[in-house]
């Protein structure tokens, strides 16, 4: 049977604010086959690993510290019939020239324990130091947001197409989340969209908002309530009324954690037309099966 051995080298290092060396899995994309995960570009800062010449995505540097790690190849090289698992180092790390799975283990420095295993996951490292595109994506990940084809909110209102001068007509907007996936200086971008405020313009002047509350419906026997986005004619005539609806979200990048966007996308809706009547009242004195011309009959 024949011993294959890995390449090991074993430095002392500092975990910063992230912790323990993040694995394939932490930089997102669902499991594949064999326990590695498509983490194929790291968004973050790449660091050398004292004595070995290869980039990896944490500090390795900061001296004084009572942990130690170390790496072995997922892949041995040389072994030509592990030709599928050396596939995977092109597959899953592309950030760099060079790149290689590894799996991570520490101990207490100088302590002769065993080797314990970050995680069941292996992870990138590269010969040179890796393309860094987490900035490119935060200058132009706005205007990506907002040139999405998000789906405006529909408006409602009642009653309709016809309400009276004088009293509540009740007005509500539906609006969903949205998701967006699309691709990026080569990484899988989603962004996720969610209406968070309406800006409500009833035809006659009036606008009322941006503000929180989207309305909803009402049953017809209440219908001329006063509600939180009803709206009373003081005129008769035909308008036009609308709503704009305002988005926030966030984005994540090869599947990793949610980063909220700084700025909104603003989508308006058709414009819903509505007539505004006025009712009158008569007392009348014909009895309309006598006289069925009579006012009123």
């Amino acid at each position: 049977m024949k011993l294959k051995v890995s390449a090991i080298v074993v430095f002392i290092a500092l975990f910063l604010s992230a912790g323990a060396p993040a694995s394939a899995k932490d930089n997102g994309g669902g499991s594949g086959e064999g326990g590695v995960d498509d983490d194929r570009v790291y968004v973050g800062a790449y660091f050398e690993i004292p004595g070995s010449g290869e980039w990896s995505h944490f500090d390795t540097g900061v001296p004084e510290n009572l942990t130690e790690y170390r790496f072995e190849l997922k892949c041995f090289e040389g072994d030509v019939g592990n030709i599928l698992c050396l596939n995977e180092n092109e597959r899953y790390c592309k950030a760099a020239a060079g790149g290689k799975l590894v799996y991570w283990f520490s101990r207490l420095k100088d302590s002769g324990q065993a080797w314990n295993p970050l995680s069941p996951d292996p992870s990138c490292i590269y010969a040179e130091k890796p393309r860094d595109i987490g900035d490119q994506i935060r200058e132009t990940i706005l205007t990506e947001f907002q040139s999405r084809p998000i789906l405006p909110g529909t408006l409602a209102l009642q009653p309709s197409p016809h309400t009276l001068i004088g009293a509540h007509t009740n007005f509500y907007v539906e609006a969903t989340e949205q998701v967006f996936d699309f691709a990026m200086f080569e990484q899988d971008i989603r962004i996720v969209a969610r209406p968070t405020e309406y800006e409500w313009s009833y035809g006659d002047g009036t606008v009322y908002g941006p503000a929180s509350p989207a309305g909803g419906p009402l049953p017809p026997g209440r219908w001329g309530e006063e509600t939180s986005t009803s709206h009373v004619y003081r005129a008769t005539g035909n308008f036009q009324a609308s709503v704009t609806v305002y988005f926030s979200a966030s984005y994540s990048i090869n599947g990793g954690p949610m980063v909220p966007i700084d700025g909104r996308a603003t989508v308006p809706s058709t414009p819903v037309a509505i007539s505004v009547w006025k009712s009158e009242s008569h007392n009348v004195a014909d009895n309309c099966r006598v006289n069925p011309a009579g006012y009123g009959c």
